[in-house]
């Protein structure tokens, strides 16, 4: 299983949104979300890989990789201290939450090949809008589909 994660920031307002799909070779379950308090793009991206993880872990048993653009979170995620102090309760709960029994790991890829989520995270912060597709009905990314690809 594949979770790709992507969290936006707008400065203008001070908000963001989320943007998370989990996917196997057989579809995908996708979610985006409006965040209407957001310090700045690391607590975005940091909210974004939180809500993606607890997500696969509701709807899965099976190991997955997180794939994420940001390194900055990839970096304070695998630190064992947070150099961020106002940002070390989202560090401290990624890293829970990957401490777990299930087999959990986080990458870094390239922003050209996270574009589903980050259109999500885009249109979760720029539509107040959230909301989540179970059963690949999401309508709103079949423009993306096969931008990003699965990877096992």
């Amino acid at each position: 299983m594949k979770l790709n994660v992507d969290g936006s920031f707008d400065a203008r307002y001070g908000s963001g949104g989320i943007g998370a799909v989990l996917r196997n070779s057989a579809g995908s379950l996708i979610f985006c979300g409006n965040m209407s308090r957001c310090g700045g793009a690391l607590e975005a991206e940091l909210l974004a890989c939180r809500e993606g993880i607890i997500m696969a872990l509701q709807w899965t048993l099976l190991p997955f990789i997180v794939e994420t653009d940001s390194l900055e979170l990839l970096k304070l995620v695998g630190a064992g201290s947070s150099d961020r102090a106002e940002l070390a309760f989202l560090v401290k709960e990624v890293r829970d939450l990957l401490s777990g029994n299930r087999e959990i790991i986080i990458r870094k890829i390239h922003r050209e090949n996270n574009c589903v989520s980050d259109f999500l995270a885009n249109k979760g912060g720029s539509e107040s809008l959230t909301a989540f597709w179970p059963d690949n009905s999401c309508d709103c990314i079949s423009h993306l589909v096969g931008v990003d690809s699965f990877v096992e």
